[in-house]
């Protein structure tokens, strides 16, 4: 019978070396799981903005040339897209320190010109009156223009 006993005390020990090592794998494979995880995902947000810096110094633009007609009250501006991407912009101009007109989300090619219409209808703008113009793109570029009504 004390065979037995002795048989049975060995066998403790190895139940409980094998629940021990069971679990300290389990915690482990979490562990290792979650910061692959989170490695992939710091990975991926560094080369998404990486990508979006690139992009940003990418973009060109300017204002090639700004019209007044003076008929229709119709203010036209010419912008430029010099740069290696497309962009989106937003154009605002501005009369004694105000906006008195804009246009939002103008989507220009690279290597191309676009003109954009700003109508001051009931606005008429007097000659040799100073008109500011500002370009916003999405990418936080900005190209000002001053323009003078002849």
């Amino acid at each position: 019978m004390s065979n037995e006993l002795k048989a049975r005390n060995g066998l403790s020990p190895v139940i409980a070396t094998v629940v021990l090592a069971g679990v300290v794998l389990t915690i482990g494979g979490a562990i290792w799981s979650y910061s692959i995880g989170a490695a992939t995902v710091t990975a991926d947000n560094y080369v998404n903005d990486t990508m979006d810096m690139l992009c940003e110094m990418q973009e060109r633009f300017d204002v090639e040339h700004v019209y007044y007609n003076s008929d229709t009250d119709a203010l036209k501006i010419w912008i430029f897209n010099y740069g290696e991407v497309d962009i989106t912009i937003d154009v605002y101009a501005s009369l004694n320190s105000q906006i008195n007109e804009s246009i939002y989300n103008s989507i220009i090619s690279a290597g191309y010109t676009t003109c954009v219409d700003l109508d001051f209808s009931g606005k008429s703008i007097p000659s040799r009156e100073q008109v500011a113009i500002k370009v916003y793109s999405r990418r936080q570029n900005i190209a000002y223009y001053t323009y003078y009504v002849q």
